[in-house]
């Protein structure tokens, strides 16, 4: 009799964590899959935090890559660069471009670097330096000191489908972990009861914060949009300063008789919540013509185009036309109208380079 009161007992365990596992896997099925990187990497709903306004289109034939014997631009990027989207704009006129990614240059750029491009076979005239804001004063710290390229010319691939088709559908989250879908549901329920969030997983640290955007719904299209996901790194990390203005106009020597052009992405915290977090390097950076000022850019337009920068993503998307309809793709196709000199070209003036 006993053995039977024991049997039950274990049964009534068992079905009753089987029926658990059920139901979280049955959460989890149907939690949206996570298309941005910050809803992925922090557990948060794309239901909630998914953009809704259409991405502006880019034609297929647009997005292409050559090699970098055979180009007129090369551009050196972050996850910003490497989905092909701003550089269609140069494609589009007429160029052809190449695209690495700062970690194939081990995230530097050293003093021999014109000497570099030379033995990589570059014959164009011009090189497009991009970084986000938030990386770019280490890449500048590690680059001061540095003397030798070590790392051969090894360029990003283009993506494998244009960057500018929007979001699938709803769909089966086959590939979600069994807690996945609780805790998206936990981690999008603190969010949305609180002013402040932070993402801090143990074994790494800060990763994802949430904070209230004022007129936020004027800024975006996602549900909830009164609040903005960034990373935590856009709060942690250095701020540029006016000595990393002063290494990229001496860079311009270094790169001789390459013409640089700097491409700093502001952060998200940069444009919707401390507009003056970039005031000393702006105002060391504009008057030395080196790169165009997206910091005021996107100041100008955030509230004419919702989702300028994207909700889900860390930055303007990497070339994604979706920037979810953002305008960060359309800020740099802007100064991407800038005609740079081909091959037997001479040089424009440059003074009204970014007229």
């Amino acid at each position: 009799m006993e053995d039977t009161k024991s049997a039950r007992t274990w049964l009534r365990i068992f079905a009753a964590g089987y029926l658990v596992c059920c139901a979280l896997l049955l959460v989890s099925l149907f939690t949206p899959i996570p298309y941005g990187d910050l809803t992925r990497i922090g557990r948060i709903s794309e239901r909630e935090f998914g953009w809704h306004e259409p991405p502006p289109p880019i034609p297929d034939a647009d997005v292409k890559t050559w090699p970098i014997t055979e180009s007129d631009i090369l551009v050196i990027g972050d996850s910003f660069s490497v989905r092909y989207a701003w550089q269609s704009k140069l494609v589009g006129a007429g160029y052809k471009v190449t695209t690495t990614h700062w970690d194939n240059l081990g995230g530097v750029v050293c003093d021999d670097f014109s000497g570099w491009l030379q033995k990589s076979g570059f014959k164009g005239k011009v090189v497009i330096v991009e970084s986000i804001e938030r990386l770019l004063y280490d890449r500048i710290e590690k680059s001061q000191s540095c003397k030798t390229m070590k790392h051969a010319f090894k360029p990003t691939p283009p993506p494998f489908e244009n960057p500018s088709r929007p979001a699938p559908g709803f769909q089966l989250n086959w590939d979600a972990q069994l807690l996945s879908g609780w805790l998206t549901y936990q981690n999008t329920k603190e969010i949305l009861a609180s002013d402040s969030w932070t993402n801090t997983p143990d074994r790494w640290g800060p990763l994802i914060d949430a904070r209230v955007v004022p007129e936020g719904c004027k800024q975006f299209s996602h549900r909830a949009c009164d609040k903005l996901l960034m990373t935590a790194e856009d709060r942690v990390n250095p701020a540029l300063t006016a000595e990393s203005a002063q290494f990229m106009k001496r860079f311009e020597s270094t790169a001789a008789p390459y013409k640089v052009v700097w491409m700093v992405v502001p952060n998200k915290t940069s444009v919707y919540l401390q507009q003056n977090h970039a005031d000393a390097f702006r105002a060391a950076f504009n008057p030395q013509n080196i790169g165009p000022d997206l910091f005021a850019l996107a100041e100008q337009n955030r509230f004419k185009m919702k989702d300028l920068s994207p909700p889900t993503r860390p930055t303007c998307p990497p070339g994604v036309t979706f920037f979810s309809g953002s305008v960060c793709w359309r800020l740099c196709a802007r100064y991407s109208r800038h005609r740079p000199p081909r091959r037997n070209e001479p040089e424009p003036d440059v003074k009204n380079r970014y007229a």
